[in-house]
């Protein structure tokens, strides 16, 4: 079974890659913008308000973390090309050949 990989779609992928990270910052960045929800700590609505506090700080972390873990697969997508780029196909195939096969 061959391999072939072809550099500008790894460059792709990755553009693709870093606009999701910018769309998870940007959620992120809505979330706290708009999802405070200034009430009294009163009543039924004020229990629910305030647990709607720490849910707001868990989903921003996670918003967070996602476009951080995008931002580091978006940099290493870009080596990985640049890294087929510079390398002759036997090398290359060498090395792939040590790798697990894939399950598709």
């Amino acid at each position: 079974m061959g391999f072939d990989v072809h550099a500008d779609d790894l460059d792709s992928y990755a553009t693709q890659v870093g606009r999701a990270a910018e769309d998870f910052q940007h959620a992120g960045r809505y979330a706290l913008q708009h999802g405070d929800v200034a009430v009294s700590n009163e009543g039924l609505f004020g229990l629910i308000a305030g647990a709607h506090g720490g849910v707001l700080e868990r989903v921003s972390a996670a918003l967070t973390k996602a476009e951080s873990v995008l931002r580091a697969a978006q940099t290493e997508l870009v080596k990985s090309a640049q890294y087929y780029r510079e390398t002759d196909h036997g090398n290359a195939a060498t090395l792939d050949a040590t790798y697990p096969t894939s399950k598709r």
